[in-house]
């Protein structure tokens, strides 16, 4: 019996050593495009003035949080600039290429191409690249 339970303990070994590992995650990811346009992009127009998405990022933290920032400069009616940014933070899981993003104002989804975050949020497409070692 024990030699039947060795000779499967060095099949599945086998088996196992043969697979590739699945890509760790976790690390910051710098926002490279919005909409398939690089950096910076126009956000957005408001009665005091418009604004400019400029940078950002999402770290995906070993014990499965997240952070996301972006970055913005803004242009007053009046001229005056003024750097501003938008956080959200929470919990999120892996599903093969899928990353979800739970966050308190609802989820994200997000989809993993080797280095690269896509993440897709009221018709915007964020594409971030993982930053290197």
């Amino acid at each position: 019996m024990s030699w039947r339970l060795s000779a499967v303990g060095v099949v599945l070994l086998a088996a196992f050593t043969g697979c590739r590992s699945v890509p760790e995650i976790t690390g910051t990811y710098d926002l490279v495009a919005v909409n398939g346009a690089r950096l910076p992009v126009r956000a957005g127009r408001m009665a005091q003035g418009s604004s400019e998405l400029t940078g950002g990022s999402v770290a995906l933290n070993p014990d499965g949080t997240y952070r996301q920032r972006l970055l913005f400069r803004v242009q007053t009616q009046a001229r005056a600039e003024y750097a501003d940014s938008a956080v959200t933070v929470g919990t999120y899981e892996r599903r093969m290429s899928t990353v979800r993003l739970h966050a308190p104002g609802g989820d994200m989804s997000a989809q993993l191409a080797g280095p690269l975050l896509t993440v897709s949020l009221g018709g915007w497409t964020y594409a971030f690249r993982k930053a290197g070692p």
